[in-house]
């Protein structure tokens, strides 16, 4: 009887799936379950199930991947079927992910957007005012794009005095997300300019990813100056617009709010000064009044200081007037005074002593008996 041995038919069998051109690349549609991702090697394992069946995965090079893969997510696999010979099992080898029924991208998209907003990096607290009168302006942009040349056309027709430096930037392609970052960071560090316009024409969300990546973001909420955010037509939003401290709907938008005409400005200016003078008159006033409150309590305060010490005065005359001698005269009263001094007892007195009595209108000698 003819025989194979288990390693010759997985063998046969593997060799079959190999020849077989469906089974060498083939699209599969499932759910995930079991995800494991190992750091280490960069491999994701998986389940990808239906109602009636399931298949082993494994993906290789998950830097493909432009999401975060999740449990019961829907997704297309395409990859191709392999046999592993030690257990006799099958699996599919992805090759390239993407979410079922949605693009990869805009699920990257809300994923992204969902972890930055939980961190707080869209937060209005966070955001720095944008200044009115921008002396520099620094552009990044696509040194040919028709988005710069917005920009720039649309401060030099408002407002000439504003200085305008451009940083050559890549804005599309694998290598923008490190380019906008990187340039975001020098332009801090080093060009002293009072606002930063990021700005690109608009495109499919392919074209923009570069404003959607994490690094992009963080550089945004790390620097120091302002950022206006102006990314595609008014309809387009990215991470960008969101993290940025102001977003304008088109880069000519972005334009506009960085170049107050000459003829706004000096308005501003007279309307500033119009106002500090309205201010410093309101100081002045208040000054006055508050100089008229004190001169009134100054003059009250002497005024009472005045009725005070009169009202002493009188006390202190009253007091007087009754310590007069001459007083006690007018009642009948005489002072006795021996040998020149005033007689207050009359044990002071003896028989014979000589006194002298001082009435009003004179003096009396008199012998004591």
């Amino acid at each position: 009887m003819k025989f194979l041995t288990v390693a010759e038919l997985t063998r046969y069998l593997k060799e079959l799936i190999k020849v077989d051109p469906i089974l060498d690349d083939v699209w599969v549609k499932g759910e995930v379950s079991n995800l494991k991702e190992y750091k280490i090697g960069k491999q994701i394992y998986f389940t990808l199930k239906d109602e009636d069946a399931q298949i082993s995965c494994v993906m290789f090079q998950t830097s493909i991947l432009n999401f975060n893969l999740e449990e019961n997510m829907q997704v297309l696999a395409r990859g191709k079927v392999a046999i592993y010979d030690k257990r006799g099992t099958y699996s599919l080898h992805i090759k390239y992910l993407e979410p079922s029924g949605i693009g990869a991208l805009a699920i990257a998209f809300e994923q992204l957007k969902r972890k930055l907003e939980a961190e707080g990096l869209f937060q209005v607290e966070y955001k720095k005012s944008i200044p009115r009168f921008p002396k520099r302006v620094a552009v990044l942009s696509s040194p040919s794009g028709a988005a710069l040349h917005d920009v720039i056309s649309t401060i030099r027709s408002r407002n000439r005095a504003v200085e305008i430096v451009i940083v050559p930037t890549v804005v599309q392609g694998e290598k923008a997300g490190e380019s906008i970052a990187k340039n975001i960071r020098i332009t801090d560090d080093s060009c002293n300019a009072d606002v930063i316009i990021l700005a690109r024409g608009g495109g499919s969300i392919e074209e923009l990813w570069g404003f959607n990546e994490e690094v992009v973001a963080r550089a945004i909420f790390a620097c120091k100056t302002p950022i206006i955010s102006a990314i595609g037509h008014e309809v387009d939003y990215t991470i960008s617009d969101f993290v940025a401290d102001a977003r304008a709907a088109t880069p000519t938008a972005a334009g506009v709010m960085v170049s107050l005409p000459r003829e706004e400005y000096l308005q501003s200016l007279i309307n500033i000064k119009e106002r500090y003078k309205q201010l410093l008159l309101n100081k002045v006033q208040d000054k006055k009044m508050d100089l008229a409150d004190l001169s009134f309590s100054i003059e009250q305060r002497i005024k009472n200081i005045f009725v005070f010490r009169k009202q002493q005065v009188e006390l202190l005359a009253t007091k007087l007037k009754s310590l007069d001698p001459s007083a006690y005269s007018k009642r009948g009263f005489a002072i006795v005074r021996k040998s020149g001094r005033v007689v207050s007892s009359a044990s002071q007195l003896a028989s014979g002593d000589n006194i002298i009595l001082s009435y009003i209108d004179g003096n009396r000698e008199a012998t004591i008996v």
